[in-house]
């Protein structure tokens, strides 16, 4: 004799369809809180890094004049710490863009230019060529903690160029290893700044030429 099973109450079913569609509902707003948590971490962090990128990058429109083009271009600044007695390297990657075989050559100015060498001190690259020179620094082994020496690197090519190195000594040394690249050749392209320059040399008493 079979057993029937007796007849499923609409209500029943409306109760479990209404506690499923609660539970459904219930998961879906414990996702959406956790998805609101993470994007305000993110943003947050976001934030953060652009006002701080903002507060470094200085002010200007797109109708600033750049410097003439005769004067030296500014590579970027390089800081990094040494133990007493180590060294660092700075990497310089040049690329003759022009037509004809250029010879690119290095040298340091300021209080510690004696503490960088080149390797090579300069090359010959030509058409479309490119070389690696490398600085090294050498920080003396009598530097004392906290102490900052301070070397510009100079590059002359096609235009000049300039790298600023600052070294910090320190028990723990940080790493001292970078490398910059140059795409060195002349501009042919006329400028709508052009016409605002005129030659103004130095007029004060500390002038050197």
């Amino acid at each position: 004799m079979k057993t029937q099973c007796p007849p499923a109450s609409p209500l029943a079913d409306l109760d479990r369809l209404q506690a499923a569609l609660a539970g459904q509902i219930e998961n879906q707003i414990n996702l959406g809180s956790q998805l609101v948590n993470l994007l305000a971490s993110g943003l947050g962090s976001m934030m953060r890094g652009a006002l701080e990128q903002a507060t470094c990058r200085k002010t200007g429109s797109c109708c600033d004049i750049p410097e003439p083009c005769w004067m030296p271009k500014h590579l970027c600044d390089v800081t990094c710490g040494l133990c007493p007695g180590g060294s660092g390297t700075v990497r310089v990657r040049i690329t003759n863009e022009n037509i004809r075989p250029q010879t690119v050559t290095a040298l340091a100015s300021g209080p510690a230019a004696a503490q960088v060498k080149f390797t090579p001190p300069s090359l010959t690259l030509g058409p479309k060529e490119r070389g690696v020179i490398t600085a090294t620094f050498t920080l003396a082994a009598d530097a004392k903690d906290g102490e900052e020496h301070e070397a510009i690197l100079w590059i002359r090519g096609c235009h000049d160029y300039y790298l600023r190195w600052v070294v910090t000594a320190g028990k723990k040394g940080r790493d001292c290893c970078e490398e910059v690249a140059i795409c060195d050749g002349p501009d042919y392209i006329l400028h709508w700044y052009d016409h605002f320059y005129c030659p103004r040399p130095c007029h004060g008493g500390g002038r050197t030429g």
